[in-house]
């Protein structure tokens, strides 16, 4: 577990009677300090404000503070949730109150996003940040993802940070202090945001550090046991069509995938580097569909050009992940139709 509480304060969970139906999403009002506040006393309570009453219990399941703080007393009245902190914050240091984004309200609703309230003990609030975005293996965004930051290279359980991704994916570390971290994507599959070293599945980035300031990490899930195999063309009932284009790249080598949407089919073809640079790509039958388009970057070229598809690196220990972009839109094809000009670029 990643953090702890003392004890807990509840209010009813019985939902005020009378008058229509709100169903506007849960959201937070105010808070005590407010946002970004800088000088905050060790001694003092932290009070928020929702838009509707929550109760203790859910506050309890939904709350994490970073850096951790072990001794701490939650009380949850109507729209009003208070936090007791029985020890001294570290001085100098930028705190954030992080509430999961599927906490429910008393009549079941859920916040749009991770809501985070950061404050400071010293002078001034962190103010760096990463951003970027995950995907499952399938290239679908992963919306279930927790995003860890750790300020040393280790990558142990207790991240420094963490936040949970958006519907499309993308995340974005606020209030970071300034420097390199290792970053991590995990699957949170019981939203608890706490990360379980021994059944969850990590995402590791293209780099061991990543820099604050950085807004285009991407990462991507390992396959697991329900990623289907490539249909075969005795499957497939209609002619094929074609798929070509260009992909900027600053390597030596480049795969480029085609990954169809209804049945999670992958197909993999070589680039070929033109003298200036310039990556070409064909795929000269493929079975017709609605497809994502990407390539990577093989981190060990074969000299015989043979096709390599993305390795998604692992944490222990730790191994980045290849290289990969991702074309914007999805990519139809229809039978006997030339489908060209599909063209992207990745950074080296």
């Amino acid at each position: 577990m990643l953090f702890w509480s003392v004890a807990v304060g509840c209010a009813s969970d019985r939902p005020p009677s009378g008058g229509p139906v709100d169903s506007s999403p849960l959201q937070i009002i105010s808070s005590e300090p407010r946002y970004t506040a800088a000088g905050f006393s060790s001694e003092t309570m932290i009070r928020i404000t929702f838009s509707h009453p929550v109760s203790g219990r859910e506050l309890l399941k939904a709350l994490v503070i970073s850096p951790s703080v072990d001794n701490y007393d939650i009380a949850a009245r109507g729209k009003t949730a208070e936090i007791r902190i029985f020890e001294p914050l570290k001085p100098g240091s930028t705190y954030r109150i992080i509430l999961n984004k599927y906490i429910r309200d008393i009549r079941g609703r859920n916040l749009d996003n991770t809501a985070i309230i950061a404050f400071s003990t010293g002078p001034v609030t962190d103010a760096s940040v990463i951003a970027g975005k995950v995907y499952l293996y399938n290239l679908n965004p992963a919306s279930d993802a927790l995003l860890l930051a750790f300020s040393k290279s280790d990558s142990g359980t207790e991240p420094d940070y963490l936040v949970q991704t958006g519907t499309d994916g993308s995340f974005q570390l606020d209030h970071l202090a300034a420097g390199k971290y290792r970053i991590i994507a995990v699957k949170d599959t019981n939203r608890d945001l706490r990360f379980d070293r021994s059944s969850e599945t990590v995402a590791v980035p293209d780099r061991a550090l990543v820099a604050t300031g950085t807004r285009s990490i991407m990462l991507r899930f390992p396959a697991d046991e329900i990623t289907r195999s490539p249909s075969t063309s005795a499957e497939e009932t209609d002619p094929p069509g074609t798929l070509s284009g260009i992909c900027k790249a600053d390597a030596q080598a480049l795969t480029v995938e085609a990954r169809r949407h209804k049945d999670d089919a992958s197909f993999l073809t070589s680039a070929i580097r033109t003298a200036t640079g310039i990556f070409r790509y064909s795929f000269p039958s493929l079975p017709p569909g609605t497809y994502t388009v990407s390539a990577s970057i093989p981190s060990e070229p074969k000299q015989n050009k043979q096709v390599q598809a993305w390795k998604p690196g692992r944490l222990d220990p730790f191994t980045p992940s290849e290289v990969f972009g991702i074309y914007p839109d999805t990519v139809r094809i229809r039978p006997e139709w030339v489908t060209d000009a599909i063209d992207f670029s990745i950074r080296p």
